[in-house]
C-alpha cells in the first residue's frame, strides 16, 4: 500500500492509534488544549483585575476576581497533572501495542517477502522512526498539538476582533486617528497574513531540505547502526581483538562519515537561515504589534488592563504560528518515518494458502516430488535451480551433495515452502502442496539448517519451540542428541536459560547448539526430518560421527541430509548430486562411486575422513 498526501497518511497513522490505544489521542489533546488555554485564561482575569483596580472597584469584587484566577489555575493544573500521568502509562502500552503487532506481522509474513531489500530498508526506517522521532507517541503529541494550537489561533482572532474594529478614542487624522479607524486595523491584518505567507514560504524550504536530508540518511543510518550494533555484541569481540580489527572498523566508519557530514552540515546551515529568518520575523511582527496596541492605549481606545490582555494574546499568537511552522517539518519528517509501519502491516502474503488437510497417517506414507521445478530469487532474474525433477520416498535416507553454491539449501527451502517454484510444481502424495493448509504442510516437516538459531530462552523452550512443553519429551530429545547429562548439569535443568542476555544466562559452545537444535527437530517428531549442513563448521570425522548417530534416532522417518561433504552418503539409499543448480546424478553409493562423474570426484577427495 503507497499512500499519497499527509491528510491521507495522518488519517491512517492516526487510525492505528486508535487501535490500539482508543483513549490516547482523546486524552493528548485535552492536556494540549488546558495546557494551551491556561496561559489565556490567567492572561483575560489579570487584564480584569488590573482594569478593576485601575477603576477602583470594590475590593470584594477583586478579591472574588483574583480567587477566580487561582483556583482555576490550580484546578487546571491538577487536571492537566492527572490526564498526564494516565499518559505515562497509555504512552507505553500504545508503543507497546505498536511493537507487539510489528513483531506479529514479521512472523506471519511470508518468508520471500521478508527478505527482500526494499523490506528490511522499510523496517530500518520504522526502527529510525522510534529511535530519532519518537514514534507513534511523539507524532500524536504533535497533532494534539496542532488542533490545540489552531483553536487557539481562532480564539485569539475572536478576541482581537473588537481590537481592530475600535473607533474609540482620538479620531483625528493623525497617527491616533490612523489606528482607530478601519484601514489601520485592515493594515495591521495585512501585515499578519504577509507575516503567516513568509513563514509559510520558508516552512516548504525546510521541508524540502528535510526529505532530501532523509532520503540520503537512509543508507548511512543502516550502515552506522550496522557498526556499532557488531561492535557492541560481545560475540564478535574475540575476532575484533585477535585481528586488530579496530582500526579497520574506524576507518571504513569515518570514511562511511566523511561522504554524509557535509551534507549534512550543508542542509543543517540551509535550516538554520530559514529559522533565523522567521525568527526575525517574528520580532518584527511582534515590535509592530506593541506598537499598534500602544498607539491604542495612548489614544484611550483601550485601557491598560486590555493592552496587557492584547500583548500576550498577540505574542501568544505569533509563537504559536511559529511553532505550528515548526511543527509541521517535525510532522513531516516523522510522517516519512511512520507510514511505513502502515504499509509493513498491510502488506498482503504473496504465497497462495490452501485449505486441503494434510492426511493423518500412521504410517507417515508420504511421498514428496519435484516436476520440472526452476526458481529465481527476488530481483533477480538468474535460475538458482534448473528444470529440477526427483521424488523423496518415505521412510526412505536421502543425501543432497554438491559444491557450496550449488543449490542444495534453496532445494529445502522450496521443499518446506518457504519460496514457490518460479516454474514447475512441486507434489505431495500427487497433489501440489500450494493447495495444502500452509501451516498443516510446514508440520510434516523437522529441519536444522546451516544457519539454525537459537534463542535467549530456557534449554525447554528452545527445544519444544513453545513455553507449553512435555519436560521428559524434552529430556529425551536431548538425550537422543548427547546433551541430557550436560544440561541435567546446569544449575537450572532445562530451565536454565542460554546466553548472557539475562544475568542467570549460560554460555554454550557452538557443538552444543548444534545437538539442542537437532534434539528441536527430533523433539517435534515430524514425519521427515532434514540436516541442512548445520555440521559445516565441524571436522569430517565429527560431522561422521553426528551423521551416524542421526541416523539411528530417526529410524523409520524419512531423512534428507544436505552436505558439501559426503559423511552421510553411505547410510542413505539415494544421493542427489548438484552442480549449477541442476541435478547431475542421482543414485546410490555403490552405483554413484563406480561411475566417473562428480560424486566420484568427491568422494575420493574425501574418502580418506571416512575409512
Amino acid at each position: 500500500m503507497k499512500v499519497k498526501g499527509i491528510l491521507d497518511q495522518t488519517k491512517i497513522v492516526l487510525q492505528m492509534i486508535r487501535r490500539m490505544s482508543p483513549f490516547y489521542f482523546f486524552l493528548v489533546v485535552s492536556e494540549e488544549a488546558i495546557s494551551r488555554g491556561r496561559p489565556i485564561l490567567s492572561l483575560y482575569l489579570g487584564a480584569k483585575i488590573i482594569d478593576g483596580i485601575a477603576a477602583r472597584k470594590d475590593e470584594q469584587e477583586l478579591l472574588a476576581a483574583a480567587m477566580l484566577l487561582v483556583v482555576s489555575n490550580m484546578l487546571l493544573a491538577l487536571i492537566q497533572w492527572l490526564i498526564d500521568k494516565v499518559l505515562i502509562v497509555k504512552r507505553r502500552i500504545l508503543q507497546d501495542r505498536i511493537n507487539a503487532a510489528m513483531a506479529e506481522k514479521s512472523l506471519e509474513i511470508d518468508y520471500q517477502i521478508l527478505e527482500k531489500s526494499e523490506i528490511q530498508e522499510s523496517l530500518t526506517k520504522i526502527r529510525e522512526g522510534t529511535m530519532y522521532n519518537g514514534g507513534f507517541p511523539e507524532f500524536c503529541q504533535n497533532i494534539a498539538f496542532f488542533i490545540s494550537s489552531c483553536l487557539k489561533i481562532f480564539y485569539v482572532i475572536c478576541v482581537l476582533i473588537p481590537l481592530f474594529l475600535s473607533n474609540e478614542g482620538d479620531k483625528g487624522h493623525g497617527i491616533y486617528g490612523a489606528v482607530n479607524s478601519w484601514y489601520g486595523g485592515a493594515l495591521y491584518i495585512a501585515a499578519l497574513a504577509a507575516f503567516t505567507v513568509y513563514h509559510c514560504f520558508l516552512y516548504h524550504k525546510v521541508n524540502v531540505i528535510q526529505s532530501d536530508n532523509f532520503e540520503c540518511g537512509i543508507h548511512s543510518n543502516r550502515v552506522f547502526s550496522y557498526f556499532w550494533g557488531k561492535v557492541s555484541e560481545y560475540q564478535q569481540g574475540k575476532s575484533v581483538r585477535i585481528y586488530h580489527m579496530v582500526d579497520m572498523i574506524k576507518e571504513l566508519h569515518a570514511r562511511q562519515r566523511e561522504t554524509i557530514v557535509p551534507h549534512w552540515m550543508r542542509d543543517q546551515k540551509r535550516t538554520l537561515s530559514c529559522f533565523a529568518r522567521m525568527n526575525m520575523a517574528s520580532a518584527l511582527i511582534m515590535a509592530a504589534s506593541y506598537f499598534f496596541i500602544g498607539l491604542k492605549v495612548l489614544s484611550g481606545a483601550v485601557s491598560i488592563g486590555e493592552f496587557t490582555f492584547y500583548a500576550g494574546v498577540l505574542a501568544s499568537m505569533a509563537e504559536t504560528l511559529v511553532s505550528i511552522m515548526n511543527l509541521f517539518a517535525n510532522m513531516n519528517m516523522s510522517m516519512k518515518y511512520l507510514i511505513n509501519y502502515a504499509d509493513y502491516l498491510e502488506l498482503p502474503n504473496e504465497k497462495y494458502d490452501g485449505t486441503l488437510p494434510i492426511e493423518k497417517r500412521l504410517d507417515n506414507d508420504y511421498e514428496l516430488e519435484f516436476k520440472n521445478v526452476s526458481f529465481h530469487y527476488p530481483n533477480n532474474d538468474d535460475l538458482v535451480l534448473k528444470n529440477i525433477t526427483a521424488k523423496i520416498h518415505v521412510g526412505r535416507k536421502m543425501a543432497i551433495v554438491g559444491r557450496n553454491g550449488s543449490g542444495k539449501s534453496t532445494f529445502i527451502k522450496l521443499l518446506c515452502r518457504l519460496y514457490d517454484p518460479t516454474e514447475g510444481e512441486i507434489l505431495l502424495n500427487g497433489i501440489d502442496i500450494k493447495k495444502y493448509d500452509y501451516d498443516e504442510y510446514r508440520r510434516i516437516f523437522g529441519v536444522v539448517f546451516q544457519d539454525f538459531q537459537l534463542f535467549s530462552f530456557s534449554v525447554a523452550q528452545n527445544v519444544a519451540a513453545g513455553n507449553n512443553y512435555d519436560r521428559e519429551k524434552v529430556r529425551e530429545a536431548l538425550g537422543q542428541a548427547g546433551l541430557r547429562e550436560r544440561v541435567e548439569g546446569m544449575e537450572n535443568g532445562i530451565e536454565t536459560v542460554i546466553y548472557k542476555q539475562e544475568d542467570e544466562g549460560v554460555e554454550i559452545s557452538g557443538g552444543e547448539a548444534q545437538k539442542i537444535a537437532i534434539a528441536r527437530a527430533l523433539y517435534k517428531d515430524a514425519p521427515v526430518v532434514i540436516l541442512d549442513e548445520p555440521t559445516a563448521a565441524l571436522d569430517p570425522v565429527s560431522e561422521l560421527e553426528i551423521y551416524e548417530r542421526f541416523d539411528g534416532m530417526v529410524k523409520e522417518k524419512t531423512a534428507i541430509y544436505i552436505s558439501h561433504r559426503m559423511s552421510s552418503c553411505r547410510f542413505c539409499e539415494n544421493i542427489l548430486v548438484f552442480e549449477g543448480g541442476n541435478i547431475v546424478q542421482m543414485g546410490s553409493h555403490q552405483d554413484l562411486a563406480g561411475q566417473d562423474g562428480l560424486y566420484a570426484s568427491l568422494w575420493r577427495a574425501q574418502a580418506q575422513y571416512y575409512q
